[in-house]
């Protein structure tokens, strides 16, 4: 029973299979694919199938649904992916410009954070900014 509903949940079509809303190419590597998913990288993609003791050479359309099950646990027990994630990242760049940190301002002010230097460098960042600022002003 939990087999059926975990193959439902990971829909395979003709020419993709989706896990959490992200279609993965039938024609990709598994490892390759599951970098697809926001939240999974190249080294966490390797651990997975390696875990799982997937081969590296294993294709997405060749997964059986008892490996679509067990891929899914593994993801779904272990890591935290695409929504979760993101209102992760967002929730903690807020907690930084709500306590008043210099990153926190940094943040707000569209400026690079980690140290970057905005002489030179940063113009495509502010040029996207200011073009927001010139836009949102009425013309007189």
């Amino acid at each position: 029973m939990i087999i059926k509903k975990a193959i439902k949940s990971s829909f395979l079509s003709s020419k993709r299979m989706v896990i959490y809303g992200v279609s993965l190419p039938l024609n990709h590597l598994l490892f390759l694919a599951l970098t697809k998913l926001y939240g999974i990288g190249m080294a966490t993609s390797k651990k997975i199938c390696a875990e799982l003791g997937f081969s590296p050479k294993l294709f997405v359309g060749d997964l059986t649904g008892i490996q679509q099950y067990l891929l899914i646990r593994k993801i779904k027990e272990n890591l935290r992916i695409e929504n979760s994630l993101r209102d992760e990242v967002k929730g903690n760049v807020q907690a930084l410009i709500e306590n008043g940190s210099l990153r926190g301002f940094r943040h707000r002010n569209k400026l690079p954070v980690r140290g970057q230097r905005t002489h030179t460098n940063a113009k495509t960042a502010r040029r996207v900014f200011l073009g927001m600022v010139i836009r949102g002003q009425k013309k007189r």
